[in-house]
C-alpha cells in the first residue's frame, strides 16, 4: 500500500500592484503616441511622394503636347476652386496642376482693358497669354501638399542671385463663404469674400516647354529688353498668365495688396486672380502641414510662427529678402522637399535625390 504525502499548500496568487498598473498604462500611452506620430509621418510622406509622381506625369504630358502641336506649353499651379463657384476655394484647399498653351499674344500696358476689369500694367511688364489646353483637365494634388519655385523672374542689376534663393508658392486664402438666393433668382448662389488679414498670399509659378520639348526659362519669341524710367534693365520681367475667363486680359480680383502698390498683378491673393506667372527652371514639392509644425505659434492668440504668415507683410527686402512666410518656407523647403529638375537637352523631368 502506497502512502501519499500530503500536498504542500499553494502560495496565494499575487495580483498587480497599483504602481505596476500605472507603469504598464504609461508604456502603452507612449507606444500609442509614437504609433500615431509614425502613422502621420508615413501618411504625409506617401502623399508627398504621390504628389511628386503626379507632377512629373503632368510635366511629361505637357511636354508631349508641346512636341505634338509644335507649341509653347505651360504647366502651372493654382488653388483649386469649389464646384459651386469659381470664386470659392476648395475645402480643404488643395493645389491643382493646370496645362495651358500660348496663344501667341502678349499683353502689356498698351493692351485695351475689357469693361469692368480693374488694375493696370506697369510700363516695364509684359505677359504671355495662355489658355488651358482642351482635353487636359486640371489635376488635383493631395491635401497639405504645395509646389514652390524660385523667384526667378526678377532681374534688378546685381540682385538676381539673391532673389533666386527665395522660394515662392501658392496662397492659402482666408475669407467668408456665404450662400444666398438673389432677388429674382431660382437657385442659391455661393460667394467668397476675401479677407487679406487672414490670407497667406502667394505667387504664380510655372514650367514652360518649347516646341522641341525642352524646358525653357523664357519664351524665346517674346523676350524683350524692357527699360524702366530709371534705366534699370528689366529684361527678365516678361511673364505669363493663364486667361481662365477668356477675356484677353489678366483678372486681379477685388482686393489690392497695399504692400505691393500698383503691383497687384504679381500677387495671388484670391481665387479669381489670374496673377502673373514666373517661368521657373526647377520645382520643389513640400508638405505644408510639416512646415506648419516646424513653425508653431507660441500661443493660440500669438501672431507668431505660421500665424505671422497671414496678412499683407510680404514686401521683399534685401538682403534677407522677404516677409515671414517667404522667409520661413524658403528655409523649410531648402531642407525638406522633393526637388524636380529637367534634362537640359531633352526637357524630361526627374526627381533630384536628397
Amino acid at each position: 500500500m502506497t502512502v501519499q504525502s500530503p500536498r504542500a499548500p499553494r502560495a496565494p496568487r499575487r495580483g498587480f500592484t497599483l504602481l505596476e498598473l500605472l507603469v504598464v498604462i504609461g508604456i502603452l500611452l507612449v507606444l500609442a503616441v509614437l504609433t500615431g506620430i509614425g502613422v502621420t509621418k508615413v501618411t504625409r510622406d506617401a502623399r508627398l511622394a504621390g504628389a511628386t509622381n503626379t507632377i512629373i506625369s503632368s510635366l511629361g504630358g505637357a511636354r508631349a503636347i508641346a512636341i505634338r502641336d509644335s507649341a509653347y506649353v505651360l504647366v502651372t499651379f493654382r488653388v483649386a476652386t469649389d464646384t459651386r463657384s469659381r470664386s470659392v476655394p476648395s475645402n480643404p484647399q488643395v493645389v491643382e496642376i493646370v496645362t495651358a498653351r500660348w496663344t501667341g499674344e502678349v499683353v502689356n500696358s498698351d493692351t485695351p482693358r475689357p469693361a469692368g476689369v480693374t488694375g493696370r500694367f506697369e510700363n516695364d511688364q509684359w505677359a504671355d497669354r495662355f489658355l488651358p489646353v482642351p482635353g487636359a483637365p486640371a489635376v488635383r494634388l493631395p491635401p497639405g501638399v504645395m509646389v514652390a519655385g524660385p523667384d526667378f523672374g526678377r532681374a534688378v542689376n546685381n540682385q538676381v542671385s539673391i532673389w533666386d534663393k527665395q522660394w515662392r508658392t501658392q496662397p492659402r486664402f482666408g475669407g467668408t463663404v456665404s450662400t444666398s438666393t438673389p432677388t429674382g433668382a431660382s437657385a442659391p448662389v455661393t460667394t467668397f469674400t476675401p479677407d487679406l488679414t487672414i490670407t497667406e498670399m502667394g505667387f504664380g509659378i510655372g514650367v514652360l516647354f518649347g516646341p522641341d520639348g525642352r524646358m525653357l526659362s523664357r519664351n524665346p519669341e517674346q523676350v524683350g529688353e524692357i527699360v524702366t524710367a530709371g534705366n534699370d534693365n528689366q529684361n527678365a520681367w516678361v511673364r505669363a498668365f493663364v486667361d481662365y475667363d477668356g477675356n484677353g486680359y489678366p483678372s486681379w480680383g477685388t482686393t489690392a495688396c497695399p504692400d505691393y502698390t500698383n503691383l497687384d498683378q504679381v500677387i495671388y491673393d484670391e481665387p479669381l486672380d489670374e496673377a502673373f506667372i514666373d517661368y521657373v527652371p526647377y520645382l520643389a514639392v513640400f508638405s505644408d502641414d510639416d512646415a506648419r509644425e516646424r513653425f508653431p505659434p507660441t500661443s493660440e492668440s500669438s501672431p507668431s510662427g505660421w500665424r505671422a504668415w497671414r496678412g499683407v507683410n510680404i514686401r521683399d527686402t534685401l538682403p534677407t529678402g522677404s516677409g515671414p512666410r517667404i522667409r520661413d518656407l524658403s528655409n523649410f523647403i531648402n531642407e525638406q522637399s522633393d526637388r524636380i529638375s529637367f534634362n537640359r537637352f531633352t526637357g524630361v523631368a526627374g526627381v533630384v535625390p536628397r
